[in-house]
């Protein structure tokens, strides 16, 4: 078993398709059939079942697609970390983060990174915290940012670099802008517009369960900044991150409140994969994050 048959193989069980997985490669249909008859010899089990317009895996097939992801995966980052120790420093840093801190605090990271390190290809994911983490974790990029409360897990280094409270905005004339104190009471029977997913929303999920509240949800947006409009015309009130709302609130447009009861035990992380060396590169981007500096474990 070589690295182009475990290729080969990576890629049919993903198109289901020689002829496809010979073009995406750029070879040849017999070349394919040849490595993949190559490698079920090799291994001595049959991987995988072909009728016409069917293609399915054995569940030694499966298996295998399982350790063959994880190996390409490994092989693609040993080649990127190689890459940074190169004298010219010709390489590329794959990160990926979650909303709040890609639009309010990697903008001016992102322009400072790139100016010093123009040869490096940059590339930024931008996804839910737990898509975000999954990426990690299957090695599809090399660190992660983002917006997490509590997180823990055994695989994942996670340090925690600056605080990211959720709070509760509404517009300037909202009736409830005029109470000293919003309780949950007062929060019964108001149209909320929230974030569809990710850490914000399943963090007002358990807020509102801990809290015995049926939130009545007129909206659901993916966007931040369509949240932030659609509360400043006064369709609704919403939850987000304070960070995410402190231009409308300089400009009047909207105000922030304390959401009643809400725990404030929510950050901005660093997030990488325990196994993973840090590399120069990745040193010097995570160190332009503002809070990375002079924490302890940095």
């Amino acid at each position: 078993m070589n690295l182009h048959q475990m290729e080969i193989f990576h890629k049919l069980a993903i198109t289901k398709s020689v002829t496809i997985t010979a073009n995406e490669l750029g070879i040849k249909q017999p070349t394919v059939s040849f490595h993949l008859k190559k490698l079920e010899e090799e291994i001595g089990v049959q991987l995988y079942n072909k009728r016409p317009n069917i293609f399915t895996l054995t569940p030694a097939g499966k298996m295998l697609q399982t350790y063959t992801a994880e190996i390409l995966s490994l092989v693609q980052e040993t080649e990127r970390v190689m890459k940074d120790y190169q004298t010219y420093r010709r390489g590329e840093l794959l990160i990926g983060a979650s909303h709040i801190p890609a639009n309010y605090i990697l903008p001016p990271v992102l322009s400072i990174f790139t100016e010093k390190n123009q040869n490096i290809h940059l590339s930024l994911t931008v996804q839910s915290t737990p898509i975000t983490v999954q990426m990690i974790k299957e090695r599809k990029i090399d660190f992660g940012i983002v917006s997490e409360q509590n997180m823990h897990d055994d695989t994942l280094e996670i340090h925690r670099v600056t605080d990211d409270d959720l709070v509760l905005i509404l517009s300037p004339d909202h009736p409830l802008n005029t109470e000293k104190a919003i309780t949950i009471d007062d929060l019964q029977g108001e149209k909320f517009i929230l974030h569809k997913q990710g850490s914000t929303r399943e963090m007002i999920n358990r807020w509102s369960q801990d809290e015995n509240i049926k939130l009545l949800i007129k909206m659901e947006l993916s966007s931040i900044e369509a949240i932030c409009t659609m509360v400043k015309m006064k369709s609704g009130i919403s939850i987000i991150s304070k960070r995410a709302v402190n231009t409308f609130i300089e400009h009047g447009h909207l105000v922030a409140r304390p959401v009643p009861k809400m725990p404030v035990n929510r950050y901005i992380s660093v997030i990488y994969r325990k196994d993973r060396p840090i590399t120069p590169l990745m040193r010097q981007f995570i160190s332009l994050v503002p809070g990375v500096q002079g924490n302890k474990w940095w």
